[in-house]
């Protein structure tokens, strides 16, 4: 079975290699502009999406026992 990480790099490559065509061969610029920010989007979603997570149950709980 896949996990997340590989599912989202598949999407992300097959997203970016469908528009890839349509960016080269577009002549009008803000066109351009708009499709290379919406792959950038998409760039910055995998990144920030298969970054590890902190534990966030932890500080919580070093922070109750700090404030009693």
């Amino acid at each position: 079975m896949m996990n997340y990480k590989s599912t989202a790099i598949i999407a992300t490559a097959l997203l970016v290699l469908f528009l890839l065509p349509y960016i080269w061969k577009l002549k009008e610029i803000p066109l351009i502009i708009l499709l290379v920010f919406g792959v950038l989007l998409v760039v910055y979603d995998f990144k920030l999406s298969t970054k590890e997570k902190p534990n966030l149950q932890k500080q919580h709980a070093s922070y109750e026992e700090e404030s009693t």
